[in-house]
């Protein structure tokens, strides 16, 4: 299975650029109309942000994942029957991306995780949709260097690293996609893999470049994995030590760790992910990184300041985690509510909107 492209695409940006973009814009509803419309004649990029639309739930649909998906396989010139994946070429290598996604996250995690049956996905087995969504992110990277793609291939060694059943099955795939291919106009130079470190190594390299490319779920990927490096180092294997004890035995590794970690956050943060803002603002506000697995309080930290910073930063482009950050203004910074309850309801009514669980918690305070 080949999955490639003979260049249309750049022409039909070229049109989307003249058509829609110098005239609408980006967001406007005039804007949106001619996408659909342009879209129905073929063009891949604008099929491509059609599909965005239903899947960000922008224009009304009774399955929006489902038809997004579609109108992505079209966008990418992907047809799938008995026979298999084939590919046209007419495409617009960003859809194989999102494929990818697709690919990866259905049933498994983020919206695609309760979202509605996709038959084509649903017959696949796991092997299958790693094998595909690989080949297809390296394919996007070859001709269009996306972060999200870089990000892909790094998310997809990771769990083929973590699952020992998997990796046996995929390792030779791995190599042939991935450590036999060129990846030099994006600075990543790989060599076999024999071993699960080997490809979890392999998975960081894709992660770090995404991440600086500014990606903000791979900064936050990386973030969460330094803290769980934090915390392994700072855990007792029955040595009878305390945390206090590890900390000073590991000092220098664990503080180049915190310091990775702010680095991570930071980076997604000064981009408006509200994840990322409101971790970074509880660390600055009481010292902790937390993991399922402990925590610990790096006091030297702390900055009360600072935190209100982040925490204000993690509205600014407001999801679910936004919530969590208004209840850390209301938690933390009560006196700037205590003489203004007009702006006391307006964040309370903000949680209540964002996130019902962070809500519960804010009107019991």
């Amino acid at each position: 299975m080949i999955f490639t492209t003979n260049g249309r695409y750049k022409d039909d940006l070229k049109e989307y650029n003249e058509q829609i973009l110098e005239k609408y814009g980006v967001s406007s509803e005039s804007a949106v109309r001619e996408i659909m419309c342009l879209a129905d004649t073929g063009n891949t990029v604008a099929c491509k942000l059609y599909a965005d639309l239903i899947y960000y739930k922008k224009v009304l649909r009774k399955h929006f994942y489902r038809d997004a998906f579609e109108l992505y396989l079209k966008s990418a010139g992907i047809s799938v029957n008995e026979f298999g994946w084939m590919c046209s070429g007419v495409s617009y290598p960003l859809s194989f991306w999102m494929i990818g996604y697709y690919l990866i996250n259905y049933k498994r995690e983020s919206a695609l995780l309760n979202c509605e049956t996709i038959d084509i996905i649903e017959e696949m087995s796991l092997e299958e949709r790693f094998t595909i969504a690989l080949k297809l992110a390296v394919t996007t990277v070859d001709h269009i260097t996306a972060a999200g793609a870089i990000n892909l291939i790094g998310r997809i060694l990771f769990e083929i690293s973590e699952d020992e059943e998997l990796f046996d099955k995929l390792r030779a795939m791995v190599n042939s996609t991935v450590c036999d291919h060129d990846f030099s106009m994006i600075g990543i130079e790989t060599e076999p893999i024999e071993n699960r470190e080997q490809c979890g190594a392999m998975s960081d390299k894709f992660f770090i470049k995404a991440a600086e490319d500014g990606y903000v779920y791979s900064c936050n990927n990386l973030a969460v994995r330094e803290a769980e490096r934090i915390i392994k180092l700072l855990t007792d294997n029955g040595e009878g030590k305390s945390k206090e004890e590890l900390y000073a035995e590991n000092k220098e590794e664990i503080d180049t760790a915190v310091l990775d970690y702010i680095c991570f956050l930071k980076i997604a943060a000064d981009r408006y992910e509200p994840y990322a803002a409101n971790r970074l603002g509880l660390f600055y506000r009481t010292g902790e990184i937390k993991t399922s697995d402990g925590s610990f309080i790096f006091r030297d930290y702390i900055d009360h300041a600072v935190a209100k910073e982040y925490f204000v930063k993690a509205t600014i482009c407001p999801d679910e985690n936004s919530g969590w950050a208004f209840l850390n203004l209301i938690r933390y910074y009560y006196n700037d509510y205590s003489n203004n309850i007009e702006l006391m309801n307006e964040h309370m009514d903000y949680i209540k909107t964002l996130n019902p669980k962070a809500y519960d918690i804010a009107i019991e305070l």
